[in-house]
Formats: C-alpha cells, sequence, structure tokens
C-alpha cells in the first residue's frame, strides 16, 4: 500500500531578510499614502460620512457616547445610534484620545493603516507562491490607486481592506496549523471584520467553511471546527447587539441601523431607472436643494419623531422590501448596474465624479477601477494557467471569497467602487500569483507533476530561506512505490 504524504510545516512570519524587504515596501507605501494625502485628496465634505465618522469618534472620545453625530453637532441632541457599524469610529475615538483629534491627523493614521494592509497583503503572497510573489503583492498593493485613494479617506474602506487581507492571513494560518486557538482567532478576526463592513458576515463563514472541509475528512471535526470559528465570531457581537438592544428598547441590532437606509435608497423608482440605476438615492434636503419630485419615495431619513433610531430603520426596510417584491421583473436589471457601477462597467464617468462627495480624488478614483480591472484580469488568466499546468493548490480557491461576497453584498444593496474595499487584497495577491504562473508558461517552464503545489512560505523543514518553488513531497513504502502530495 503506498503511504500517505504528510505535509512538511509552513510558517506565515518571514525570515529577517523578507521581513526587511517587505518592510521597505510597507514604508513605500506609506509615502505614496501621505504623498496623495497632501497633494491629490480633497477635503473632508461638509457632510457624510467621512465627517459623521470624525465626529462619532470626538463623542466618543469625549463621554457622550455612540450618539448620532449631526443632531449633536447642530442642536445637542444625543440620540443613541447605531446608523454607522462601530469599528472605524472606535479606531478614531482612541486616535483622539491619543492626540490625533484633527481631520487630517486621523486621515494620516488610516494611511498607516492602509501601508499596513500593504505588509499584509505582501505575507499572503508569499504564504500562497513564496518570496517572490510575496514582494510583488507587496510592491502592487503600494501603488494600486484602488487602494491608497480609498486609504486617504475618512472612511471606512481603508479598514476594511486591512480587516479583508488579516481575514485571510488568519484562515491561511488555520490551515496550517487547525488547532483550537487558531480557529478562536479566525473567529475573532471575522467578528472584528463585522463591526467595519457588513460583508464579513458572509466571508468569515466562507472561509471557515472552506478551511473545515479542506484540513479534516470526517464530518464531526469539520463541523464541530465551523461551529467554533462561527462561535467565536456570534460572540464578538454579543456586547454590541447587547447595547442595541438596551437603548433601542428592545430591538434587535447585531450589526447597524444602516440597512433601513440602505434598502429604502437603493430600492425605489429613482434607484431602479434613469441615471441613477444601480445607486444609493437620497430625498433628503441640503444647503438649501430642496427634495426632488424624481427622488420621492428614496431615503429621506430616519423619522425620529416618534420612534427610535432601530424602529425608524424598521420601517424604512420594510418599506424598501415591498418595494423589491412589486418590482421583482426589474430587479435582475438593478442588480448588473448595482455591479457594474462597483466595477467600473456601467456609468464609469458619473460614478467617478461622485467619489469627491465622498472624499476621494475622482480622477483617481476612476484609475483605480481600471487598475482592479487589470489586476482582476491577471488574476483570473493566472488561475486558467495554473489549472491547465496544475501548479496551483487549492488554498488559492482562498482568494476568490472576498470578491464574491463582495458580489453578493452589492447585488443586493447598491453600487459603488468603494465597496470592493475588503476584496481588493485578495484581487491583488491573485495578480501576483497570475503574473507569476502567465511568465512560467510563456518560458514553457515544465509543470508540476499531479499532486504538487507550490511551497506557499518557502520555509519547509530543510528549505528555510529559500524562495517558494514547485517541491513534491515524496514518501516511500516498503516495496519502493512513492506518493506525492502537496507542501
Amino acid at each position: 500500500m503506498t503511504a500517505e504524504a504528510q505535509p512538511a510545516p509552513r510558517r506565515i512570519l518571514p525570515p529577517a531578510r523578507t521581513a526587511v524587504l517587505l518592510g521597505l515596501l510597507v514604508l513605500v507605501g506609506f509615502v505614496i499614502r501621505i504623498d496623495a494625502l497632501r497633494n491629490s485628496a480633497p477635503d473632508v465634505p461638509i457632510l457624510g460620512d467621512a465627517r459623521a465618522y470624525h465626529l462619532l469618534a470626538e463623542n466618543l472620545a469625549e463621554g457622550r457616547g455612540y450618539i448620532r453625530p449631526y443632531e449633536f453637532a447642530d442642536g445637542g441632541a444625543e440620540i443613541e445610534t447605531a446608523e454607522y457599524p462601530p469599528g472605524l469610529a472606535v479606531v478614531l475615538a482612541v486616535a483622539t484620545k491619543a492626540g490625533a483629534s484633527s481631520e487630517t491627523s486621523q486621515r494620516a493614521l488610516l494611511c498607516g493603516i492602509g501601508a499596513l494592509t500593504v505588509g499584509l497583503i505582501g505575507l499572503i503572497g508569499r504564504r500562497l507562491g513564496g518570496d517572490g510573489v510575496g514582494y510583488l503583492a507587496a510592491l502592487l498593493a503600494a501603488v494600486h490607486p484602488g487602494l491608497w485613494n480609498n486609504d486617504v479617506s475618512l472612511m471606512a474602506e481603508p479598514l476594511a481592506a486591512f480587516m479583508g487581507a488579516a481575514l485571510v492571513l488568519a484562515a491561511l494560518a488555520v490551515v496550517d496549523r487547525p488547532d483550537r486557538w487558531r480557529w478562536i482567532g479566525l473567529g475573532a478576526v471575522a467578528g472584528l471584520g463585522c463591526f467595519v463592513r457588513s460583508e464579513f458576515l458572509l466571508m468569515g463563514p466562507a472561509l471557515m467553511a472552506m478551511v473545515a472541509w479542506r484540513t479534516t475528512d470526517a464530518w464531526r471535526p469539520r463541523l464541530g471546527r465551523f461551529a467554533l470559528g462561527v462561535g467565536v465570531l456570534v460572540l464578538v457581537l454579543v456586547p454590541w447587539t447587547v447595547r442595541n438592544l438596551v437603548v433601542f428598547d428592545g430591538e434587535v441590532v447585531p450589526l447597524s441601523n444602516n440597512s433601513g437606509s440602505v434598502s429604502q435608497g437603493a430600492n425605489c423608482d429613482a434607484a431602479y431607472s434613469g441615471q441613477f440605476k444601480g445607486l444609493w438615492v437620497t430625498n433628503v434636503s441640503l444647503d438649501g436643494n430642496d427634495a426632488d419630485a424624481a427622488r420621492a419615495g428614496c431615503f429621506a431619513g430616519f423619522d425620529l419623531s416618534s420612534d427610535n433610531e432601530a424602529q425608524a430603520a424598521a420601517k424604512l426596510r420594510s418599506s424598501g422590501l415591498t418595494y423589491t417584491r412589486d418590482h421583482l421583473g426589474q430587479l435582475p436589471g438593478v442588480m448588473a448596474a448595482r455591479l457594474g457601477r462597483t466595477f467600473g462597467l456601467y456609468q464609469f464617468e458619473q460614478q467617478r465624479n461622485f467619489a469627491g462627495a465622498e472624499g476621494r480624488n475622482p480622477l483617481w478614483d476612476g484609475r483605480g477601477t481600471r487598475s482592479f480591472q487589470l489586476l482582476a484580469l491577471v488574476g483570473i488568466v493566472g488561475l486558467a494557467v495554473s489549472s491547465v499546468r496544475r501548479t496551483r493548490s487549492w488554498e488559492r480557491w482562498m482568494l476568490v471569497v472576498p470578491p464574491a461576497a463582495v458580489v453578493v453584498i452589492v447585488a443586493f444593496t447598491y453600487g459603488n467602487p468603494r465597496f470592493r474595499a475588503a476584496a481588493e487584497p485578495a484581487v491583488v495577491v491573485l495578480a501576483a500569483l497570475g503574473a507569476f504562473d502567465i511568465v512560467a508558461a510563456l518560458r514553457r517552464e515544465p509543470s508540476a507533476p499531479a499532486g504538487v503545489a507550490a511551497v506557499g512560505a518557502a520555509e519547509v523543514d530543510g528549505l528555510e530561506g529559500r524562495d517558494g518553488g514547485l517541491v513534491p513531497l515524496v514518501e516511500e513504502d516498503g516495496a519502493g512505490h512513492t506518493a506525492q502530495d502537496q507542501v
């Protein structure tokens, strides 16, 4: 009988020389982001999500609690809120307590978080394809405007990209050693990601299911490990959910009340046809601009005259779902428009121009979308080439999970290029891997034999310090037969 090959241990943390080189690329990424903040980033809009996060953080830091930002700024009303997930606001509140209380200093902090994302992307690339892929992935992350143009805005996207990379890295750590503590860590990272963007509710469990399926052959351990990861994710959300249960008089709000405003604004006449098809549309009267009859029925704000925010959100959500049910025939076209807006395939110029209202440079926002398209194309071609040449390990499919989660969320909400943020790191790594695969195919380098995959971290026992390559793990049984397995 042929002996079963066992994978040699791999490590995500690199040796000193590799760490220094990745650190230099992180520094390059930080310099690019600070330069963009100084020279190309627009001011934080007077109204909108960016300033709302700044005000939320200010209120938290000064002990007022998590209250609606503009109502307090305009009239001093302290109204409990969960309109925004708390992740970014808490980070900015800590920064405010530490002295970074201005909008500029907080944007610089997010540039630093974006630079750290460059490092995480490099580690993912190195783990999956070796040192060369890691360096290329980090370099692409440093210069990709789809990342750094988000990082200079005072929005949740820099933190979403960071958490997206951290989630993939945590999943790979579980693959390397699927013990209880690493599963707990994966669940914790997924839960914290949910406090930043809702797609982590899909990304986390999907990655957990994939890892649980591939790291054991028996159903009971698979279900047990998956349940542990999801259980920790839920446990992370419990304190925030309990807080919302108390302040909103028994209303259950696991993440945010934003689902109400999104449901109403993304499911109305103006969002289903015409120039705003696929968008989130508001009919709020601002800065002397009256409400528009063409946008009637779209989001017009939370009515807090008789309800708390959660109750008002529930009514908005119900209204939006009713509109959706009444217009199911239009929904496929609307979903296509939402996806087209997010991935630069529909109303590109209009969507690019909207970026300025969210604190991003419109020109570089458009270039970021085009850069994303190129990276995605290289990544897809690389997946195809590696499948033909049999050099792709199953772990690369983990990188497909974040973009897939974004597609689902966007299809059922509305389109915006910044919603790609949590998936950008995975796409960058796919592109780096794809570039190496394409070059190898063009050079007609020999394909790996069946059952052999690329060494991810370039650190197998006996291969310390070597760049990743195609290394078969061979074991021989007593009869002289050999077995090969992935390492």
